[in-house]
């Protein structure tokens, strides 16, 4: 049910197109545009990113700055100050590195990832572009006294409270199935696109939780 959404002409060519689908919503949450099957339940993968920083945030997580907000709701390409960042947010909240959970990899950045390897440098957690989020995820354990070994578990205090905040932003959404995320996180699934929306900062629905059925089954 995709559709054609991207052409690549080469010397004049049809060298090849890129399928999918596409919805476009305006901030009251009415379709704008509609391409392919926009109904159909999809892993937001790392979209999921602020959403899960709003709940650590709700939680007690305090960045210092932008910065490390920034490095909490976002993919990084692993360059120095990405990895400074990680490491600063992780020291500052008590841990080393080694309580990362997220997989050892090399910087996404090709330049960075060039100048590991010339290093004879071995992959790492904190290279991993996920690395951030689960810093925050260790820093918000910290801040309400909860495991740390176990922040990957969807039982978790801090995994619970992720879900509830994103079917507390997502709307009329009643149940959810979780997956597993390349970072190992548990990652909310089964979005029923266009129906699912974020409301804007200061609706009245982002402030009240709401009671919903779920399923919880990695």
């Amino acid at each position: 049910m995709s559709v054609e959404l991207v052409e690549v002409v080469r010397s004049g060519f049809r060298e090849c197109v890129h399928r999918g689908s596409l919805v476009v919503l305006d901030p009251r949450g009415e379709v704008i545009v509609s391409l392919g099957e926009v109904h159909t339940p999809i892993y937001p993968r790392s979209s999921n990113k602020p959403l899960q920083a709003t709940a650590m945030l709700r939680l007690g997580f305090a960045p210092r700055n932008s910065a490390e907000l920034a490095i909490a709701t976002a993919s990084h390409e692993g360059e120095s100050d990405h990895i400074e960042l990680v490491e600063e947010l992780l020291a500052y909240s008590g841990f080393e590195e080694s309580a990362l959970l997220c997989p050892a990899d090399l910087p996404a950045n090709e330049l960075a990832r060039a100048e590991v390897l010339a290093a004879g440098r071995a992959p790492r957690p904190a290279y991993m572009n996920c690395s951030g989020k689960h810093a925050a995820m260790l820093a918000t354990c910290a801040v309400n006294d909860w495991p740390t070994s176990s922040y990957l578990d969807s039982g978790h205090p801090l995994q619970r409270a992720v879900v509830e905040t994103i079917l507390d932003l997502t709307g009329d959404l009643e149940e959810t199935d979780l997956g597993i995320d390349g970072c190992g996180l548990p990652i909310v699934g089964a979005v029923d696109q266009p129906g699912a929306r974020v409301f804007p900062a200061g609706d009245r629905r982002t402030r009240h939780a709401r009671t919903r059925r779920r399923r919880c089954d990695p």
